[in-house]
């Protein structure tokens, strides 16, 4: 009883570890996200309130002496802002205002810089996100490694005479039980986020397949003619001892006659690795997007595909449990996931004030600062309940 106590206890701690790497990586994520907004505001010279990293009361704060921008960390660990002097309330036309001084402050308010910086310093947040997101998976590919199919079984396959009788073919020497497929038609066979990669690759390609394999560290090439492949099912046949054994059976289905047993971890050089970073980035704004309008279209559970905060920290812990790469993959996922997030046009969230700010661009004067304020106070205060109840839906649903 005690023992089983103590390995309880043990699990325990151990998910408590996970949750709080999980939270740090989520807070880094957020603070790199205001940090855009920040580094950007600095280079357009908008005045600065407060850096913060948390909500709720400060546990620490400081005051920068020169320029009275304080950084702070407050006490719920849950997300941040990077709060801009005049962001949303009315600022004074110059013609309003009878000191100099008090035209030179108001001058680098958030409302009063030009509406092609505020979009920038907007989209820096999101921005920050894709480009740490690219900058840590290209280091992955490169120090660490991409996941590459390994050949399992090698089939035999068939080929059919004129009279409609088939031979049956030994599986083809050119292509060996462990070789590493790295591409196929000269596409590389990329399987870490998207693990049927191969099978897509073989079934784009003609009857005549140019593989690349590394095989014992060497690359080696493969041509491969596409035929239909020998299958084993259990037949009416038995053995001496009146056992049932599997008989061939022809498959109706064209493959290169192989099983994949595994997956193979190999470095990218470096400028290969950038440019997957790249492409993986745009695989994971495809399967975002992708999985947001099969939500909306009810081809998707609620439940299974979105979630709020609980379920981010929850799902990172799960992959701080599997290790390092799975650390840095989920990170990346979701780095970039909440730069898309930031970027759609809900109220409060940057996309949304990106579309006033377009609008005031257009009508060359802005729509009521108040009613925009408004707006924006609703919009969080129900994005904020619409997490809670994603969350609640996730695990209870």
């Amino acid at each position: 009883m005690i023992f089983c106590l103590a390995v309880s206890a043990v699990e325990v701690f151990k998910w408590i570890g996970y949750f709080i790497v999980a939270l740090l990586c989520l807070m880094l994520m957020i603070m790199l996200h205001e940090l855009g907004h920040y580094t950007f505001g600095k280079i357009f010279k908008f005045k600065i309130n407060e850096f913060s990293i948390g909500f709720g009361p400060k546990i620490f704060s400081k005051t920068n002496s020169k320029t009275g921008e304080v950084f702070s960390i407050r006490c719920v660990p849950l997300g941040g802002y990077c709060a801009f002097a005049g962001e949303d309330e009315e600022v004074p036309d110059e013609s309003e205002l009878s000191e100099e001084e008090d035209k030179e402050k108001y001058k680098y308010y958030f409302n009063k810089r030009p509406v092609w910086q505020r979009i920038i310093v907007l989209f820096a947040g999101a921005g920050f996100n894709f480009i740490s997101a690219l900058i840590v998976i290209t280091i992955f590919f490169a120090g660490y490694g991409e996941y590459f199919p390994v050949v399992g079984d090698v089939y035999q396959h068939v080929e059919y005479n004129k009279d409609g009788t088939y031979e049956v073919i030994e599986g083809s020497q050119q292509l060996q039980q462990g070789d590493v497929i790295y591409s196929v038609n000269g596409k590389y066979c990329y399987s870490l986020l998207e693990f049927n990669r191969l099978n897509k690759l073989v079934a784009e390609g003609g009857d005549t397949l140019d593989l690349v394999v590394l095989r014992d560290g060497e690359a080696v090439n493969v041509k491969l003619e596409k035929n239909y492949y020998l299958t084993c099912v259990e037949g009416e046949e038995t053995d001496e001892e009146g056992n049932p054994v599997k008989v061939p059976a022809v498959s109706q289905s064209k493959g290169i006659g192989m099983s994949l047993a595994t997956f193979s971890v190999e470095k990218l050089p470096f400028g290969r690795a950038l440019g997957h970073g790249f492409t993986f980035g745009y695989d994971i704004l495809r399967v975002t997007f992708t999985t947001l309008g099969q939500v909306f279209t009810g081809q998707a559970a609620v439940s299974d595909s979105l979630g709020g905060t609980a379920t981010a920290i929850y799902s990172l812990a799960q992959l701080v449990q599997a290790g390092i790469p799975a650390i840095i993959y989920g990170f990346c996922l979701l780095s970039i996931s909440i730069g898309i997030m930031n970027i759609l046009p809900l109220p409060a969230l940057d996309g949304s004030r990106i579309v006033f700010a377009i609008i005031e661009g257009i009508r060359r004067k802005p729509l009521n600062r108040k009613v925009e304020g408004m707006i924006h106070f609703v919009g969080i205060i129900v994005l904020f309940a619409l997490a809670i109840i994603l969350d609640l839906v996730h695990f209870f649903g």
